[in-house]
């Protein structure tokens, strides 16, 4: 891996900008002039660093692109604060208060960061898996804690000596998160990605030694802008500015590691955890153990209350999420579970779930009384697809499986919204035709012969005409007594119409219907008696389009 010519030239450019600074703060004693110089260069770094991730998060894919944008929002930040310090120094000519209104960016800005880390966009399976409510809570924790510890030293009852010390903890607490999430992902990593962690780690690594040896500085009164304090900072900057200019190649990276990744980082989940628990936790420690004023406790207390309510809700709203993609994904297995693979259509698994509710309704229909409704019937259209084994022998079964997507979509077409093809087997399909009239059973099955026998099928391997032959019977099977033959039996009537259809020639549809009433056969056998194989039907036979 390495950069290209115009990325060489702005690295050059950036560590340019770094030696010289250096020079500057060995060579030059404290004055104005060595404030901006200070302040402008890491100004200047910033930005230029800003720029470079703003480009991988313009060029990356949606993955690679949310890593990118929060290092930009933890460098953005930080520029902030930087960009007030230098505000205060340059532009007002005054010193820095202490405590800085800008000190709540410098906390706020590692957590993106460790976010960024979090995201993992070299494993495919986790990129993802850092929603925006783990930010969010995260990062609404960490504010928590500095409105706890900090800011009641700041405003509720001023105190520097007590702000600086909580401050330098909360930062330090912040800068180790940081670096045992960049060593944990180095460490994790290989390949292209290895590399981009090991520089995170190595700038994290060296801007934390800096930061907070400026902050400690800053509270003995020993730090100014463009001192030896500075030069840590500035290397780290350019360090970052290092990664994202070789970031810029991950916009080319398309196959990921694909190694085992639970839902979450352990220790992703370990902070969302300690978050959650934390909070009771100070809101005793603030009532019952501190020694703060009265006043900081009354406002820990109310802050922490308004926390807890906030968290309340943010992980309500999470597993309301979380509640209605797990319906969503039940609903995509169960309609996986019942869809036949290859043609989309359903399948036996979906006829067996739902045939007892078809029958039960036909049933009921029946039971209002004879002419008391029509389309009551359920027919049970078998269709098989004539010759299919010559195309499988002299195209392949690839060529096969085409053939057979293409006859579904044409049956598809052909039946109502309200009927539903099963694929049965092999290259036969069952249509159930629900709320119809055993009158008009013909119209259907005609129209299922002209869809798949008029138009020429296209193959990878060319054109080919295929017709069907098509076997249906009704059910109920005697209207006069809808309950004396189950729905099985009239399946096995459509199939042995389908057998005769094939008999006589193909590229037909024959039906089944009784040719006697009920009675008839009450007068020769008990009706607990009658079998199937015992109940001769009248055909009725319906042509296929001629043959081209």
């Amino acid at each position: 891996m390495s950069l290209s010519a115009s990325q060489r030239l702005w690295l050059a450019i950036v560590s340019g900008l770094l030696c010289s600074a250096v020079l500057v703060s060995i060579l030059a004693p404290p004055s104005f002039a060595l404030t901006a110089v200070g302040d402008l260069v890491q100004c200047l770094l910033l930005s230029s660093l800003l720029v470079a991730l703003a480009i991988n998060v313009c060029a990356c894919s949606r993955a690679v692109r949310i890593f990118w944008l929060l290092l930009l929002i933890g460098v953005g930040f930080w520029l902030l604060a930087q960009t007030l310090w230098t505000y205060f120094e340059v532009i007002l000519r005054r010193e820095v208060p202490n405590p800085f209104v800008g000190d709540l960016a410098i906390v706020l800005h590692l957590v993106p960061i460790v976010a960024a880390l979090a995201m993992r966009p070299d494993r495919e399976e986790q990129r993802s898996r850092l929603t925006s409510l783990d930010f969010l809570l995260l990062f609404s924790w960490w504010l928590y804690l500095y409105l706890f510890f900090v800011i009641p030293w700041q405003y509720v009852h001023p105190d520097d000596h007590t702000y600086g010390r909580n401050f330098d903890v909360l930062y330090i607490a912040g800068h180790i998160v940081v670096l045992l999430a960049s060593a944990h992902t180095w460490y994790s990593s290989s390949g292209f990605w290895r590399t981009i962690y090991r520089g995170i780690l190595l700038a994290s690594l060296v801007y934390a030694a800096g930061s907070i040896a400026a902050s400690v500085a800053i509270d003995y009164g020993r730090y100014y802008t463009g001192s030896l304090y500075d030069v840590p900072l500035l290397i780290s900057a350019v360090l970052f500015t290092w990664v994202a200019l070789l970031g810029y190649q991950s916009k080319f990276l398309v196959n990921f590691s694909g190694e085992p990744a639970p839902w979450a980082h352990p220790w992703v989940t370990a902070l969302t955890v300690v978050a959650t628990a934390s909070l009771p936790l100070l809101a005793g420690w603030a009532v019952f153990f501190s020694h703060a004023p009265q006043r900081i406790g009354k406002y820990r207390l109310a802050l922490t209350l308004t926390m807890i309510v906030f968290v309340g809700a943010l992980r309500t709203f999470k597993q309301h999420t979380l509640d209605r993609e797990l319906a969503r994904a039940t609903k995509e297995l169960h309609e996986a579970s019942v869809t036949d693979l290859l043609t989309g259509v359903r399948n036996r698994r979906f006829f067996a779930a739902t045939i007892n509710k078809d029958t039960q309704q036909a049933l009921r229909f029946y039971s209002i009384g004879e002419g008391a409704t029509r389309n009551r019937d359920l027919i049970f259209y078998l269709i098989d697809i004539d010759h299919f084994k010559a195309v499988n022998d002299r195209f392949g079964h690839q060529q096969g499986d085409l053939l057979l997507v293409q006859v579904a979509a044409r049956i598809s077409t052909a039946i109502r919204y309200s009927d539903v093809l099963i694929r049965w087997g092999g290259e036969e399909f069952l249509v159930v035709s629900r709320f119809t009239d055993r009158a008009d059973a013909e119209i259907l099955a005609r129209r299922v012969l002209h869809a798949i026998g008029t138009e020429e099928f296209q193959l990878t391997a060319g054109k080919i005409r295929r017709t069907c032959s098509i076997g249906w019977a009704t059910f109920p099977w005697w209207p006069e007594r809808a309950e004396a033959i189950p729905y099985a039996d009239v399946i096995r009537f459509a199939d042995r119409a389908l057998y005769e259809a094939k008999n006589r020639g193909r590229n037909m549809a024959v039906g089944i219907i009784p040719e006697y009433s009920m009675a008839h056969y009450a007068k020769q056998s008990p009706p607990g008696n009658l079998s199937p194989g015992d109940l001769p039907g009248r055909t009725v036979v319906s042509e296929g389009p001629p043959a081209k």
